[in-house]
């Protein structure tokens, strides 16, 4: 029953038109996707970007993933792992810190390079820019409201609201940095923590037109540390070595002391759980306060977990590895790294997990929960298994002992045949193929073995 409830929670939270539209997911930074990825993981593809990734991927509902780099470049692939497009933003910045695209409903792309908002449309062409300047400092990621404007803060201390079209509806002065990103509650208002500085350091509640709805003190300042919004519309953030859960009407539920610097942003795993990483350790902490468990996940980093439909949840770390954490706390794989992982993983809706790493490489990992065979996973006992599906293009076959891949057949929706290269390998490429529902058959031993694919 309680995966049940997760389930359809997270459902909820990231519905709308992509499964991963913005930084940690949703706009509400919730961090939790309805699909489950799997215990083990391994590598499905990787991407080499012009830069160092230590902003994070977004997925959209076309299953493209995008994401940026440090050579000032957005970055559009394809399911597959397959180049889409680049969009050079040199010029409108010299640089694109922790910021993570942001999404709009129809396909728009949003993000910030350290100087300015950007606007990228679905054909990778710059569409505008905000200011007209390189005057400010940005280094996180912009998030859009319930009424579609588009909010970011400014290290320098101000929190702003761009229309679409790429005006300023607004902007407010917060007294003091910022190194997060804003998030947004179902209910419109922006939520946005202060940093750096001398205290008071505040988390603080606007409304869509920018009058203040409240404000909270800290005990620390919010550093990377993003807010979140949980399903009841509390809030949780990190301050210093403090997680603050705070209600609606902007009075304090609760505040956890851990035993290190928060740095990132936390994950609503279903309504009592909330998964947040403090120094070296995943923390799963009770909504309703007090830690449950805690485990090693490396070292101090800023990439926030994520969590899948079967809740396992999906963490980098400073120490090049990748994590997989089942719901009881226990490490159920760690995959070693090239470098650093300050990017903070997105789930794709068909399982994969997405994340970047401080070399330059993206990578693609793959969970047995969607019938692939992978490296030490069993193969299928029966039957034949297409990644990913729906497809734009290409897909990997895999099935029982014996598959004989050279002998691939392709049927129509009405059974006829169509012509088909031999796949490279377990990848066949169904991209000259109109879109439909075609039956794949292989042989396997002395008998043949079928799955449908959908081709968009």
């Amino acid at each position: 029953m309680k995966m049940m409830v997760m389930a359809a929670m997270a459902a909820a939270a990231v519905a709308g038109a992509h499964p991963w539209a913005c930084y940690h997911g949703d706009p509400q930074h919730t961090g939790r996707s309805a699909v489950p990825v799997g215990d083990s993981i391994w590598t499905a593809w990787t991407y080499a970007a012009g830069g160092d990734i230590s902003g994070s991927p977004v997925v959209s509902g076309d299953d493209k993933v995008l994401f940026a780099a440090r050579d000032v470049k957005l970055y559009r692939l394809k399911e597959d792992g397959a180049e889409d497009w680049v969009a050079d933003l040199v010029g409108l910045g010299t640089n694109v810190y922790f910021s993570t695209p942001a999404l709009d409903d129809s396909g728009n792309c949003y993000i910030t390079t350290d100087r300015r908002l950007v606007k990228v449309d679905s054909a990778g062409s710059v569409a505008w820019s905000w200011p007209g300047h390189n005057g400010l400092s940005i280094s996180h990621s912009p998030v859009i409201g319930a009424d579609g404007k588009v909010y970011f803060a400014c290290y320098s201390d101000s929190l702003y609201a761009v229309t679409p079209a790429g005006t300023l509806a607004w902007g407010r002065d917060l007294g003091h940095s910022v190194n997060s990103a804003p998030a947004a509650g179902p209910d419109g208002r922006i939520y946005i923590a202060t940093t750096r500085g001398d205290p008071p350091w505040r988390l603080l509640a606007f409304e869509p037109d920018g009058d203040t709805a409240w404000t909270v003190e800290l005990a620390g300042g919010a550093d990377f540390a993003s807010p979140a919004v949980g399903p009841d519309s509390t809030i949780y953030v990190g301050a210093d070595r403090y997680l603050y859960a705070v209600r609606p009407d902007g009075t304090v539920r609760w505040r956890d002391s851990l035993a290190a610097r928060i740095q990132t942003c936390p994950a609503i795993g279903n309504d009592s759980t909330v998964y947040v990483v403090a120094g070296s350790r995943l923390y799963n902490v009770s909504a309703d306060s007090g830690t449950r468990w805690r485990v090693t996940v490396g070292s101090s980093g800023y990439s926030a977990p994520a969590v899948d439909g079967a809740g396992n949840v999906y963490v980098g770390s400073d120490v090049s590895a990748f994590y997989v954490v089942s719901e009881a706390g226990a490490v159920l794989t760690t995959l070693a790294l090239p470098d650093d992982v300050w990017s903070s993983p997105a789930i794709t809706a068909h399982g994969q997990v997405i994340v970047g790493c401080m070399n330059g490489t993206l990578f693609a990992f793959q969970g047995e929960a969607s019938g692939v065979a992978g490296p030490g996973v069993p193969r299928p006992a029966s039957g034949l298994v297409a990644w990913p599906n729906p497809t734009g293009g290409r897909v990997r076959l895999a099935g029982p002992a014996g598959l004989d891949l050279a002998a691939v057949k392709v049927y129509d929706a009405a059974g006829k045949a169509c012509p088909m290269p031999v796949p490279a390998g377990p990848v066949l490429d169904l991209g000259s193929l109109p879109a439909g529902i075609y039956v794949v058959e292989a042989r396997a031993g002395a008998g043949a073995v079928r799955t449908r694919v959908i081709v968009r």
